[in-house]
Formats: C-alpha cells, sequence, structure tokens
C-alpha cells in the first residue's frame, strides 16, 4: 500500500481512533482444536491437544494441567481428546475435578482443586474411541458421591479400533454408576446394558432422584433409521436397594429428526424443561434441517416405562401388558426451526426462557420464549469471521451471567449476554422484551409475536417409533388448472440479497397474484416478494431482499391458493478472499492465478481495481553475426531486475521471431531455471529441436536498448546469439486524481474540526424567553397516558365525559356491591395474589388490572395506599430471597405498576407548579436547536442533535437565508390585515418546512397558533415578474438515478435572502408535504451510506467524500447550547423547594427505611437502589422520555431519541455503579460523561436532605391523600374500571373461589363474591354489559 502523504499524515490516526477497534475476551489453544469446555465455580475448563487449561472468567490462563495419560507435553501423543469434565464441590468447600480422556482404553484421572493433585486414576471408565460418546453426571447419595456415565464402549457392525476393544463381557455395557472414591464398576450401583444396537448419547442430566441420558442410534447417525431419538430415564436407588434402576425411555419426536446435536436443561423452582437441537440425517444443508424442541422433565419421568434399546434390571412398568412398547412423549411442534444449529444453552431470567444457540456458520443467536414456549424472532449476539462450526456446549459464566462462553474450533470467547445499547428508543426497547435490558422497561411491556408464514407439508405419517416425510412438487390448483414449479436459479446467494432470481415451472402465465415467500428461522417476519417479471409460460423472475445468513425456506404462491413445497435457499455471507496465488502479475494481463476463500459460489463477476496501474517495460536486444548457424544446443540467458512477482517456469514462454519470405515463424525455447540474485534474475533457455531450421540474421528486427545488456556464450567461435527480455515494474505512486482526492479529504477534514471547535466556543443559543402559555393537558388526559400508555383502546372509554346525572348508576347493586367487595382489604390482597398465580395471567394483564383498579379506588387514595403498603411488603418477602437489589427494577408484578400510577397521581399538582415549565423549555429549546441546521425531510435526521444515531452527517454547506417577508391572510375570525413575519428558513429547507418554520414563526410572534393547518396552506413566491407557486414535487423536480425524485427546497428555486413570500389557504386541501415515501429523497442522496441499506449500493457518488465521525462535534455543540436548560430541569427535580419535599416522595421514602431497617439491611446501597428504582426510574424517567404524557404536543422520533439520551444521563446520575468509559463507549454516554459525577453528589445530597427532614405524621399524609382525592372526584366513570376488573374475576373465578374456600375468615365474603357474580352473570343475559 502508498505511504499517505505527508500532509494528510496526522489525519489517519485520527480516522482511525474515530472508526474504533476491539472485540471479546478471548483464549486461544496453541494448535490444537477445543474437545470439551465446563465451568466451575471460579472460571472456565478447556480441554484440547491432550492438555487441560483452567481459565479466569476473563479467558485469562490460571493453569495448565497435563494429564497423566498424555505425553510430557501437551500434544502428545496425537488423537487423545478428553470427553468429559465434570467438577464438584465436596464438604468443606474443596473441588475436586473429573476429566475422561480417549488415551488408554478410557481413562479418568480426578484431581483436587487448585493444586490439580491427582487422588488416582482409572481406565475402562469412557469411551477410547474418536468418535465414540461419552456423558456423565456426578450425584451425591446418602452423603457419598457417585459417578453416573453412559458410554458408547463398542460400536458393534460399525467399525472396529485397533487398543479400543473392551472385554466381550462390557461390550455391550452402556450406563454404569461408580463411586467417586475409585470408580470402580459394580453390579450393585448399577449395570446397564444395551441390546443389539449400538447407541450414542449425547448428555446426562440430574432431575431430583432421577437421572436422564439423552440418545439415539448408531444406526440413524448412518442413515440407516428413521426411528426418533430417545430419552432414557434411571432411578437412584440407595447402594443397599439396588443401586440404579432402568425406569424405561420415551421417543423424544421433533417432526421427523433422528439426531441429538446438543442439549441443555433449564430449571426454574420445582418446574424443569430439557432442551434439545435435533437434525436430520441428511447430506444437503436444508431450511428446515435442525430444529429446538422442548419436553418437561416431569413428563418424561411419568411416561418412561418401556425400553427396546436396554436390557430391563428390576421391577418396572415395563411388565405390565399395556407397557409393552416404548411410549412416544405426544408430538412436541418445534419450537425453533433453523438450517444448522448445532448448540443450545437455556436458562431463565426473570420468569422468561432465554435460548443461546450456536451455529455451523459461526453464529451465537439469542431467542426468548414466551409462556407458550414459542421464540420471538432471535438476536444474533455475535458472528465469528472466520465463520467456523460453534462447539456444542454453550456455557455461562459462572461469576458474571452477563457473559456467555462461545467456543468454536480452537477459540473460547467470552460475550455478553445482551446488547442493550442498540436500542434507541423506549419502544423498541420494549417491544423485544429482552429480560437482560432492565434498564429500559419503564411502566409495561408490550409483547409482540410474529407469527411466520404458513408452511404446507403433504404426506406426512407418525407410525410409532418411525417417521415418514413426503414432499410432492405439485404447486397450486386452481379451477382445473394445474402450475407446477420445476427449479429455482439460483438457491445459494448473498446476505446482500440478489437483483434476479428464476423461477421455471409451468403455467406461469396463467397464474394471478403471484408471490414468493422466504422463510427463515422460526420467529422472525417472512418476507413476502410480488413477482418481478413472468418471462413467459415458464420462467419468472423474483428480486431478493438482503437478510441474515441462514438457510431460508422458499414457495411460491399464486391466486390465494395455498403455497408450494418448500425449496431450500441459502443465504450465505458475501465472498470474502482468504488468500491469492501468486498475488501479482503484470499489467498486461494473461497470468493464472488461484484464489481462496468462501462462498465463491455466489460470485456473479470478478472486477480488479486497476487505479494504481502501473507501466510495463519488455525490451528484447539481438547481437548476432550474418552466416547460417544450426541451432542445435543453441541457449541463452535472461538477466531481468528483480521484482515481487515470483514468476515460475511455467509462466515464462521465449521465441525468437523471424523472417521467412513473407512469412514470419517463431522458434521457441524452453525454460531451464530461474535464478534469483541479490541484484537481478536469471532465466535459462535451451532451444526446442523442431526440425533443421537455420535463421538469416539479416532479417531479425533490432531493438536497441541501453537499459540493460545481456550476453551468451556459445561453442561457436564465429558467431554468437544474445537475447535480453526486462520486465520491469515502475514504483507505485498515486496519480494525480487521487492526490486531489486526498487533498480534499484533508481540507474537509481541517474545515470541519475548526469549524466544530469555533462552533463550540462561540455559538449561543437564543432561548425562546416567552413561549407563550405552557399547553399542560388537563389531569384526566395526563392520568391516562400514564394509566395506559400502550393501550389507546383503553384510555378513550375513560375519556368520555361524565354524565351530569349518577343517580342511575349509582343504584346499580352490581357496581356496589363489586365496589364494597374490592374495599375489603384482606380479599383484595388475596384476589391480586391469586390473580398472579394464574399462568394466563400476563404482565400486560396486571398492569391493566393496576390501572383500572386505580381508577376504581381513585376517590379513595387512603386505602390504595394501605393495598400499597402491604402488597409492596409481599413483594420484599418474595425479593429478599433472590436479589433485594432488583426490588421494583422492572414491572412485572400488579404492585410495581400500581405504584407507577400512585406516583403518577401524587405528584400530578408538584409534576405541574414546578417541573412543567423548565420541561417544555427543553423540548421547546431541543426543537429549536434541531432545526437551526439542516434537517432531512424523509429521514428526520438532523445536523444539530444529540443522538448519533439520528445525526444528518451526510450534508453539503448550507446558509441561513434570513429576512423572508411571509405574508399572512387575515385570519378567519378577527379579519386583521395582513401581517409580514421575519422567518428564518435554510437554502436546504424543502417546501413543507419551510411551512413549518413560517408557523411556528407566527406562533412565537403572537402567542397564538395561525388559524389553518399545515396541508391547508401553500407558499407562493412573489416577484415583479410572476408569481410561482412553491412545491415540494413538481416538473422541475431533480430526477436521481432509479427514478428516486429529490425534494425542491428554498435553493432549488433561487430564493434570496429579502424575497416575499406569500401564505395562501388551498382551495383542495392534499397530502402532509412530510409524507413520502422511500421514492423520494431529499439531504440524504441515494448513493450516500446511510442509505445504502435501503436503497442499495448501485449508485456511483456524488457526494464529496465524508466522514460521520467528523461531525460527532455537533453532539457535542447541541448538550452545550441546551445544557444549561437540562440543567434547570434536573435541579428542579432532585431539590427541595423551600426545603419541602412533595409528600407523596418524603412518606414513600421513609416506609422504605423502616422496611430495610425491620428486615435488617444494613447495606445503604440496597436502600438508594430502592428509592431510585420507585422514583427516578417508576415516575421521573417515564415523564423525561414522554413530554406528550404532559403537554398537549407531539412527540416526534428525532425528539424521542434526544429525550433518550437526556433520561439516561438523569438515570445515571441515581447509579451508584462507577463509570469506565473507554473511546469505544457509545456517544450518549460519552456526552454527559464529565457532569455525572457532579450529578450523583447533588443526588445523594438530595437523599439526604429527604431523609433529614421531620418525619410525616400519619394524619399529615391521610390529609394530604383526602385532598387528593377530592381534587379528582368525577373525574372518571368508575363503574367501567369496575366492570374491567370484574371480567379478570369472571375469567378466574374458580381459582379466585376455591383460594376462598381454602383461606379462614373469608366465608362471608366468599358469599359476597358469589352474589357479585350473580348480579353480573343476569345483566349479561340482559346485555346489559
Amino acid at each position: 500500500m502508498a505511504a499517505a502523504p505527508p500532509a494528510l499524515s496526522w489525519a489517519l490516526p485520527l480516522l482511525a481512533a474515530l472508526a474504533g477497534a476491539g472485540g471479546p475476551q478471548s483464549f486461544e489453544l496453541p494448535g490444537a482444536p477445543i474437545d470439551n469446555i465446563e465451568v466451575s465455580s471460579g472460571g472456565v475448563l478447556v480441554a484440547g491437544g491432550s492438555c487441560l487449561y483452567e481459565l479466569r472468567p476473563e479467558l485469562r490462563l490460571r493453569h495448565r494441567v497435563v494429564p497423566a495419560a498424555a505425553g510430557q507435553v501437551c500434544g502428545e501423543p496425537p488423537g487423545m481428546r478428553s470427553n468429559l469434565l465434570l467438577p464438584y464441590v465436596e464438604a468443606g468447600g474443596k473441588g475436586v475435578l473429573l476429566a475422561g480422556w480417549t488415551q488408554k482404553d478410557g481413562t479418568c484421572e480426578v484431581w483436587e482443586q487448585p493444586a490439580y493433585r491427582q487422588r488416582f486414576n482409572r481406565s475402562e471408565v469412557v469411551s477410547c474411541l474418536p468418535d465414540g460418546s461419552t456423558a456423565g453426571v456426578v450425584f451425591q447419595l446418602a452423603g457419598a458421591w457417585y459417578l453416573a456415565v453412559a458410554a458408547t464402549y463398542s460400536t458393534g457392525s460399525y467399525g472396529n479400533y485397533l487398543g479400543c476393544e473392551p472385554s466381550q463381557s462390557d461390550k455391550a455395557t452402556v450406563i454404569t454408576v461408580r463411586s467417586m472414591n475409585n470408580l470402580e464398576s459394580k453390579e450393585e450401583l448399577g449395570i446397564i446394558k444395551r441390546k443389539d444396537e449400538p447407541l450414542h448419547f449425547v448428555d446426562a442430566l440430574q432431575w431430583g432422584d432421577h437421572l436422564f441420558f439423552p440418545y439415539y442410534t448408531l444406526k440413524a447417525r448412518a442413515g440407516n433409521s428413521t426411528e426418533p431419538p430417545s430419552m432414557a430415564v434411571l432411578r437412584q436407588l440407595r447402594p443397599s436397594e439396588g443401586g440404579l434402576t432402568l425406569q424405561g425411555h420415551v421417543y423424544l419426536d421433533c417432526g421427523c429428526r433422528t439426531l441429538i446435536v446438543s442439549s441443555s436443561l433449564v430449571r426454574q423452582g420445582e418446574r424443569g424443561w430439557w432442551v434439545g437441537v435435533f437434525l436430520y440425517k441428511q447430506d444437503a444443508k436444508a431450511w428446515n434441517a435442525t430444529a429446538v424442541c422442548i419436553f418437561g422433565m416431569e413428563e418424561m419421568k411419568e411416561q418412561a416405562c418401556a425400553s427396546k434399546h436396554f436390557v430391563m434390571n428390576g421391577n418396572s412398568c415395563a411388565e405390565q401388558p399395556q407397557f409393552s412398547q416404548p411410549i412416544f412423549i405426544r408430538e412436541k411442534l418445534p419450537t425453533l426451526i433453523h438450517s444448522g444449529l448445532v448448540a443450545v444453552y437455556g436458562t431463565v431470567v426473570l420468569n422468561q426462557i432465554v435460548l443461546f444457540l450456536g451455529t455451523d456458520d459461526g453464529q451465537l443467536l439469542k431467542a426468548i420464549l414466551n409462556e407458550d414456549m414459542e421464540s420471538n424472532c432471535p438476536e444474533i449476539l455475535y458472528e465469528i469471521k472466520e465463520e467456523t462450526s460453534v462447539f456444542p456446549k454453550l456455557r455461562l459464566d459462572p461469576v458474571d451471567n452477563n457473559y456467555i462462553y462461545l467456543s468454536s474450533a480452537n477459540k473460547v470467547r467470552r460475550i455478553p449476554v445482551a446488547n442493550c445499547s442498540r436500542y434507541i428508543s423506549e419502544q423498541e426497547c420494549l417491544s423485544v422484551k429482552d429480560p437482560y435490558c432492565g434498564w429500559c422497561s419503564l411502566t409495561q411491556r408490550y409483547f409482540f409475536i410474529i407469527t411466520p408464514a404458513e408452511i404446507f407439508y403433504e404426506n406426512v405419517i407418525l407410525k410409532n417409533s418411525s417417521c415418514f416425510c413426503n414432499l410432492t412438487t405439485l404447486v397450486i390448483a386452481d379451477k382445473g388448472m394445474f402450475y407446477y414449479i420445476h427449479s429455482i436459479e439460483p438457491l445459494w446467494i448473498s446476505t446482500l440479497g440478489k437483483s434476479e432470481i428464476t423461477v421455471k415451472g409451468e403455467n406461469f402465465t396463467r397464474a394471478s397474484g403471484i408471490k414468493l415467500i422466504l422463510t427463515g428461522i422460526t420467529g422472525c417476519k417472512p418476507d413476502i416478494i410480488k413477482v418481478r417479471n413472468v418471462l413467459n409460460d415458464t420462467q419468472m423472475t423474483f428480486a431478493l431482499p438482503p437478510t441474515r445468513k441462514e438457510a431460508k425456506s422458499i414457495c411460491i404462491q399464486a391466486n390465494g391458493k395455498k403455497c408450494s413445497p418448500p425449496m431450500t435457499l441459502h443465504y450465505v455471507s458475501p465472498p470474502s478472499c482468504l488468500a491469492i496465488t501468486p498475488n501479482t502479475s503484470w499489467i498486461s494481463g494473461g497470468r493464472k492465478i488461484t484464489t481462496i476463500g468462501r462462498n465463491f459460489n455466489v460470485v456473479d463477476s470478478v472486477i480488479i481495481s486497476d487505479d494504481q496501474r502501473s507501466n510495463l517495460t519488455v525490451s528484447l536486444n539481438l547481437l548476432y553475426n550474418t552466416k547460417y548457424r544450426p541451432l542445435d544446443g543453441l541457449g541463452f540467458v535472461l538477466k531481468k531486475e528483480n521484482d515481487n512477482l515470483n514468476i515460475s517456469k511455467t509462466e515464462v514462454e521465449v521465441y525468437l521471431s523471424y523472417m521467412n519470405g513473407a512469412q514470419t515463424k517463431k522458434i521457441w525455447f524452453s525454460v531451464q531455471n530461474i535464478t534469483k540474485k541479490p541484484d537481478r534474475s536469471t532465466i535459462l533457455c535451451k532451444f526446442k529441436r523442431e526440425g533443421t531450421d537455420k535463421i538469416d540474421f539479416s532479417t531479425v528486427k533490432v531493438f536497441d536498448l541501453s537499459v540493460l545488456q545481456c550476453l551468451y556464450s556459445e561453442s561457436f567461435s564465429d558467431s554468437f546469439l544474445a537475447a535480453f527480455i526486462v520486465t520491469r515494474y515502475k514504483s507505485k505512486e498515486l496519480t494525480r486524481k487521487q492526490s486531489q482526492q486526498l487533498e480534499l479529504l484533508e481540507y474537509e477534514i481541517r474545515k470541519e474540526i475548526r469549524e466544530g471547535f469555533a462552533e463550540l466556543q462561540m455559538d449561543e443559543l437564543d432561548v425562546v424567553d416567552s413561549f407563550g402559555t405552557v399547553p399542560f393537558l388537563d389531569y384526566k388526559h395526563f392520568a391516562l397516558r400514564t394509566f395506559f400508555p400502550e393501550s389507546g383502546g383503553f384510555a378513550s372509554i375513560f375519556s368520555e365525559d361524565m354524565p351530569q346525572s349518577r343517580d342511575q348508576t349509582s343504584k346499580d347493586e352490581s357496581f356496589n356491591m363489586l365496589h364494597a367487595l374490592i374495599c375489603n382489604k384482606n380479599f383484595l390482597v388475596t384476589l391480586i395474589h391469586t390473580l398472579e398465580k394464574q399462568k394466563n395471567f400476563s404482565v400486560k394483564d396486571r398492569c391493566l388490572f393496576a390501572s383500572f383498579l386505580t381508577i376504581a379506588l381513585q376517590t379513595k387514595l387512603v386505602y390504595l395506599t394501605h393495598i400499597l403498603e402491604v402488597l409492596t411488603k409481599d413483594l420484599m418477602e418474595q425479593s429478599s430471597n433472590v436479589q433485594p437489589k432488583l426490588l421494583l427494577r422492572r414491572t412485572e408484578s400488579v404492585v410495581e405498576k400500581l405504584l407507577t400510577n400512585w406516583m403518577s397521581v401524587c405528584l400530578s399538582g408538584f409534576l405541574r407548579e414546578t417541573i412543567g415549565e423548565p420541561f417544555y423549555l427543553l423540548v421547546t429549546t431541543l426543537n429549536q436547536r434541531i432545526n437551526k441546521g439542516p434537517v432531512d425531510a424523509i429521514t428526520c435526521k438532523a445536523l444539530y442533535t444529540l443522538n448519533e444515531d439520528w445525526l444528518l452527517w451526510q450534508v453539503s454547506e448550507f446558509k441561513t437565508t434570513v429576512n423572508i417577508i411571509f405574508e399572512k391572510i387575515p385570519e378567519n375570525e378577527s379579519g386583521d390585515a395582513c401581517q409580514t413575519i421575519q422567518v428564518n428558513v435554510l437554502d436546504c429547507d424543502t417546501i413543507g418546512q419551510a411551512k413549518e418554520k413560517s408557523l411556528q414563526a407566527f406562533l412565537n410572534k403572537n402567542g397564538f397558533l395561525y388559524g389553518l393547518q399545515l396541508d391547508e396552506i401553500g407558499l407562493e413566491l412573489v416577484s415583479e415578474e410572476q408569481q410561482r407557486e412553491l412545491l415540494d414535487i413538481d416538473g422541475s423536480s431533480e430526477v436521481m438515478e432509479d427514478g428516486i425524485r429529490k425534494l425542491n427546497t428554498i435553493g432549488h428555486y433561487e430564493i434570496s435572502n429579502g424575497a416575499t413570500i406569500k401564505v395562501f389557504k388551498k382551495k383542495v386541501t392534499t397530502r402532509s408535504d412530510m409524507d413520502y415515501s422511500d421514492e423520494h429523497c431529499h439531504l440524504i442522496l441515494p448513493d450516500s451510506e446511510a442509505n445504502k441499506d435501503v436503497k442499495g449500493a448501485g449508485h456511483k457518488g456524488k457526494q464529496k467524500f465524508k466522514v460521520k465521525e467528523m461531525y460527532l462535534t455537533k453532539l457535542l455543540s447541541t448538550k452545550v447550547a441546551i445544557h444549561s436548560v437540562v440543567e434547570k430541569l434536573f435541579r428542579s427535580i432532585w431539590s427541595l423547594p423551600n426545603n419541602k419535599a412533595p409528600v407523596a416522595i418524603k412518606y414513600f421514602f421513609d416506609f422504605l427505611d423502616a422496611q430495610a431497617e425491620s428486615k435488617k439491611i444494613t447495606d445503604p446501597d440496597v436502600v438508594h437502589i430502592w428509592k431510585t428504582n420507585s422514583l427516578p426510574l417508576r415516575f421521573w424517567v417515564n415523564i423525561l422520555k414522554n413530554p406528550q404524557f404532559v403537554f398537549d404536543i407531539k412527540k416526534t422520533s428525532h425528539i424521542d431519541g434526544c429525550l433518550s439520551v437526556i433520561a439516561q444521563a438523569f438515570m445515571d446520575a441515581f447509579s451508584l455503579a462507577e463509570q469506565t468509559l473507554g473511546k469505544e463507549a457509545p456517544t450518549n454516554k460519552l456526552l454527559y460523561a464529565k457532569d455525572i459525577p457532579h450529578y450523583k453528589e447533588e443526588v445523594k445530597a438530595y437523599y439526604k436532605a429527604i431523609r433529614d427532614l421531620p418525619p410525616l405524621t400519619t394524619s399529615e399524609v391521610e390529609e394530604f391523600l383526602t385532598q387528593e382525592s377530592k381534587k379528582h372526584e368525577n373525574e372518571f366513570n368508575e363503574n367501567v374500571a369496575l366492570n374491567e376488573i370484574y371480567r379478570y374475576i369472571a375469567k378466574y373465578h374458580e381459582e379466585i373461589d376455591s383460594k376462598l374456600e381454602r383461606e379462614r375468615g373469608f366465608e362471608d365474603v366468599q358469599k359476597q363474591l358469589r352474589q357479585v357474580k350473580a348480579l353480573f352473570d343476569e345483566k349479561k343475559k340482559c346485555k346489559w354489559i
């Protein structure tokens, strides 16, 4: 690579630093693949290359152990591998590790940790076969430790291995139980033998007093069987009772897949599930080759009775006639289908099952399951660059569960389990429902399931232990006409998509509504693609979009009928070149090169860049006499300057050209040898004898070269021949055009950095001193938006005005009795706890119930507060056993949402009187700052922003067009004369943006809104020559490549400073000027980097080369401009005016202090976190990110992104964790990094000041709550809320009634509940509700 010019050398390190670098923590085994991996209490154990490595959690080497079964060093003997690693902790905290190796007939060594002193070793414990299976589990029984190990000791007819044959009596042994004192196999402990068919064991699991071994037959692995895999179940008995007893096995049906490749046990209290990755035995990689299926541990334990694979020992249900055959667990629909899963690890995080999945092309996926075991669209957590297959074992970091270990080839990596920083909005974070990203959950989570496209199969039959799957090729039948699909070409494309694929078949011209349905991994939304072109009756084409790396199912749908049987389409990574041999060539071309890489089968064409082409000089010099001489034995030497071509002798052709009459003839020479010397290389050539040719040297042209000389000597004394061919590369240097581009880039970087610096030092934002009356929402709408942030339908039913007379509703006995019932504290608490124990009572239901309850008790805040206290105490009892710092962090219970609502009710007055004005000033200032510079009308990205994701960096130079005069039409009602307003408009603003700014300017000047909406007004340029209407799109609009039209701007119409523009009322209201599709562009042109994801990269650049990081100073300048407004808002929240705290805050903080004291919690951090979770996280952040909850305004996505940055800084101020930020940290963290320490001190002082205030008396709190209750009388129709509460009571009436039946003292309440139900049932018959 050519060196950078000195003038630009200073900029390259800057750009490299801005780009950032780094990767996950990793450990690489020296020269050997990973055989096994396991975690212990203090780190990671990795085996490979005949050695064991103990690593610290961050993957730094702690110990390297060479087992006794190996040689003196790692790597000896070759072929030795580890097939068992089982760490456990004995009494007294002593760590023990059992390690199994294939060497010496399957040796197990038992070591004491941490010194790795060997206790003993024993052979013939694990399998010694190179591909034999071993699975084991260590368990404790009656104070003693035992090992249960399942292994493939013999493969029968599937292959024999010299030096690894068990004794005749042990060939059928598959499962044994051994004491950890000596690892001897004894009948009294348990020995299980197989029947005829050899087995392959995948895992060993302990669940209660049972052991589980998932396995499949070697016959299935060979592809000779369709028998499903199985789960062997064994009962643990005391040694005196016969040791281990086989209960039986159950078949694990996962859609005809016959192999298991990975296994994981998921535990949640007393419940447990086994998760397996199942595989079809087939050579081709199909879209549905692998699947994840989940089976309940209790279900398998109960149904395991008989076995066709094992010799049964002891009494079992197999002796009963009805259990003479193994049982199928009822067919499981796969939780997840994928083309190449090879690893799974499952865990439970905050009551949600999370699966981590590895693929055969190096991806780590994360899937989150709902209550019905349905997966979301899995997230790609990490991709291995080399695309090597993931090792079947995934393990969580035992010290910090926020990391998972990913192994592949000879490398293990430590990967974060979540990437929460990628969520830029609350809505996005909530919709993903990632339990690891708790900081995003503020009120309630909206769960969204994407149902995959339906795929149709035919002739799928399940018979006992065999599956028969048959897919036909018939596609669609419509009124007797059949349409066939024969083939799709190509079936391998890159993740960038494909502009054209061809589908071949029959009768395509007779079909209508043809679509292609592209379905990937389960949970992700399928792509539905319309046909691009029906070429003829047998061929049609489609354009495929870019997507994630995987094999997908592809089917064709026409005439609204069902889809064709699916075919497999492979999306692979774009082709990558790993090596080129040779890697240099002559400029004239023609040299054969070999390229090594991946995914060349998706290459459309090969392009060789020749921007830095060098010249090639070939010279020939001949010295001769004029006599004829035979050429026998003729030879000569070519001398050439050294280069880096590394030419081989097979690549050089040498011939001598001469004239024979009118013909040109050639004499060929063979290259004998090429010798490279320090200064030059020599090529020895010999004549190829092809007859008795003689040369008339007088006909040979002489090319005089003064560059080099060459000599030839022969045995002839009177003649000689010399020839010289020189190939030389000039040194590479930058062309004039490239030099100019680099100079331009240097100028742009210098200019932007200097302007950014000047802007930071001199720019000031003219904050609007008076913005008129703050447009507060009334209390009802404020409460409804905080109670139901995601449920607009519920908010609307409460928004209706109350009837003038409430006599009719007050006489409704059913509502009166229900209201009296929920005013019974014992009943209400029992009701809530009972509902929360119901499986189908989802998080959304809990939040809705809490909001209905808040409305129903709006006028009884004293009672509601008592309920809040009781439920919070109960929640503390639940949380104290796990982690007290997690209390109130999320919104997963009724009480957590109830607390959010209670804070909203009690702080509504404080919010309006103290916080409202600085908050509205912040929103207004942010809008003003954003609109100060260019804003792209399509994407809403802006040059001035707080959020990097909303940064507009593709903008050219712009200037402010000031003093443009807009004439205003008379107001509709007052009829005032026209008035002129000065408006600051940029020459890059669209006409729609100019209209928005003009309406805003009118509001700022007059203090009230203009009489017309944005889409009701038009702009007209007034000049002496003509009057011209200004439009975003008209006949003069510029049309880009691919037909994309560029929106007109002020600059497009060449409007200068001081021009007159008239505002007029349109006769016909059209769509909003800002409502444009992807067929339009504004400042981000189709060829820019930010738009390549949508538009493609087919456009050639028309803009100056720009680097996004050059504009990061705009984030800082925006932060500086609004800093005083942000601090004013923050301090209005965490200050105490007149040394008084709002009653609700003081009361609840004191309540938390009292609970901590009663529970003897001495850690001050716990109480600090409780307070932070209950007030800033639960209430203030929700307000800061949603100004539309407080004001009658519309929040744009861009404002939401900026407020998210401010809200994050706000929450960081309350965090106790010390921030350690590096250069690669997100910009939203770096922006306020220097301010956070100061804010933290202010927050601590705020908490201390509240704690030091005199405690409130009970009467003071009740007086405040009573006054708040009176303020909100007649705000809501409480009966609507009661009706919604009853719906939940009716849905779970049996469970509630049963709970009341079991509890003492609820007899009267139970009668009242039944009376309420009878009254509501009667009303339902009359259709009153």
